[in-house]
């Protein structure tokens, strides 16, 4: 489950089919199901109509608009539209198109803050499945749905508990 890399983003303007296209095969380890769509044309209209993504130019996007669209996918999954935007305005917006590389230096850096977290975060996993197992030991030990039911809901929550902090912060800003 790689995020595409700056480097391996095109540095020329891309249609929006080429650009979909692009994206969709880039970060097709994210996909649900095989046949599902990243991305498609009304989702980058309506990015476009609510601020999130800047227009393109003559119909064509550039590699910012694509390190960008991306960042949109996953934030889209936490975030509300305002929210993301109040997070890209924070940096995003003022480094998108200029001339000398800060957006893909940025981007970069956030993909090195995810890989250095990946290990982390499959151990934390690990240990806390562990836990879980200890905590249902009053549950009969051969019901792997209350051991499942557990983990899981004991991520969802800390999923939700960290969305609402950034929501905090967001609306602190």
């Amino acid at each position: 489950m790689d995020i595409v890399r700056s480097d391996d983003i095109p540095d020329i303007s891309l249609y929006m089919d080429q650009m979909t296209g692009f994206i969709d095969e880039k970060l097709k380890s994210f996909k649900r199901e095989e046949e599902d769509k990243l991305l498609t044309k009304t989702m980058i209209n309506n990015y476009t109509k609510n601020k999130l993504l800047p227009p393109s130019d003559k119909k064509k996007y550039t590699k910012d608009h694509v390190m960008l669209l991306i960042l949109i996918y996953f934030y889209k999954n936490v975030l509300s539209f305002a929210d993301i935007k109040s997070l890209c305005d924070l940096s995003i917006y003022e480094s998108f198109d200029k001339k000398d590389g800060s957006l893909s230096k940025l981007y970069d850096i956030l993909l090195s803050l995810e890989d250095d977290k990946k290990s982390e975060i499959i151990s934390d996993l690990k240990r806390r499945l562990e836990d879980t197992k200890g905590k249902i030991s009053g549950f009969d030990k051969n019901n792997e749905n209350v051991e499942l039911f557990t983990f899981l809901s004991d991520i969802v929550l800390e999923i939700y508990f960290k969305q609402h902090l950034i929501e905090y912060i967001l609306n602190k800003i």
